[in-house]
C-alpha cells in the first residue's frame, strides 16, 4: 500500500465528487465555482489530501486536518473525508488506511483522531467500521451554517 500527499486539484475534485455522490447524491457534488472557492481558501488551513494505491491502482482517498482544543489536551487530527473504492470495501483496505492514519497522527504528535460518520441508518455499517477500528462514540455532532 502506497500513501502519498496529493495537491493536484483535479484529482482531489475527482475523489470528492465520488464521495459526495455516494453520501449525498450527484446534486450535492460541489460545482466548479464552489471547488474554486474551496481551493482558494485551502492554503490558509492545515488540511492535507492523501491518495492510497495498491500496485499503482488507486483504492482510497482521505483528508486530514490539524486541530487544537483544550478538551483534547492540545493538538489532534480530524479525518474530514475518507473514501474507499467500492471494489476494495470489506477487503481490509479500510482498516489498513486507518492504521496508516494513526501512524500519521503519531508523527504529527496528535493526542487523538476524530472522525464523523453520516447519521442516516444506511451508514450504520460505516459507523460500526470506525468502532471496530478503535474509535469511540463521543456524542452527537451538530453544525450551523453561517
Amino acid at each position: 500500500m502506497q500513501i502519498s500527499v496529493i495537491t493536484d486539484e483535479n484529482l482531489i475534485k475527482s475523489y470528492i465528487s465520488k464521495l459526495y455522490s455516494e453520501l449525498f447524491g450527484e446534486a450535492k457534488v460541489p460545482t466548479s465555482a464552489e471547488f474554486d472557492s474551496i481551493f482558494e481558501a485551502l492554503p490558509a488551513h492545515r488540511h492535507t489530501a492523501y491518495e492510497v494505491k495498491i500496485d499503482d491502482e488507486p483504492v482510497a482517498f482521505f483528508t486530514l486536518s490539524d486541530s487544537f482544543s483544550f478538551f483534547a489536551n492540545g493538538r489532534y487530527g480530524i479525518i474530514n473525508e475518507l473514501w474507499v473504492s467500492p471494489d476494495h470495501r470489506a477487503t481490509g483496505v479500510g482498516s489498513k488506511v486507518i492504521d496508516e492514519i494513526i501512524s500519521l497522527a503519531k508523527e504529527h504528535e496528535w493526542s487523538r483522531v476524530d472522525v464523523s460518520a453520516p447519521p442516516n441508518a444506511q451508514w450504520d455499517r460505516t459507523f460500526a467500521f470506525y468502532q471496530k477500528c478503535g474509535f469511540e462514540f463521543t456524542g452527537r455532532k451538530l453544525k450551523r451554517y453561517v
